[in-house]
């Protein structure tokens, strides 16, 4: 799969963000969207499921699954990369920074903050 921030024409770039369109669309899939929260519960999620372009997911059960938007462009957010959280008590609410490690290295990338968090439920 083609990401964002690997790419380098034009074409790429849009090839790269309708295949991050198609991942969020299947994920979601069947799901409806609620009003975008400042804050969800983490301590009942499993996840995250990075898929680009400023999305996280995070499933709360078969019912709920949350979308986390970043606060601003976050040129480190990749498929591939471990997410690490730096939050307090059994939320993540907007402005929580977090960052990403690669895979093949322990070194980590700069700091990103979420933005919203807007709950999908099961129809």
């Amino acid at each position: 799969m083609l990401l964002t921030a690997c790419a380098t024409t034009p074409e790429r770039r849009a090839e790269a963000e309708a295949a991050q369109a198609a991942e969020l669309a299947e994920a979601l899939d069947g799901y409806s969207p609620g009003a975008p929260q400042d804050c969800m519960p983490i301590d009942r999620t499993n996840g995250p499921q990075i898929i680009g372009g400023g999305v996280v997911l995070y499933r709360e059960s078969g019912r709920r699954t949350w979308l986390a938007r970043t606060e601003d462009e976050c040129p480190w957010l990749r498929r591939d990369g471990i997410l690490v959280t730096e939050r307090f008590g059994n939320q993540m609410c907007r402005t929580d920074r977090f960052r990403l490690i690669d895979r093949g290295s322990s070194i980590p990338s700069g700091h990103c903050r979420f933005g919203s968090f807007t709950p999908y439920d099961k129809n």
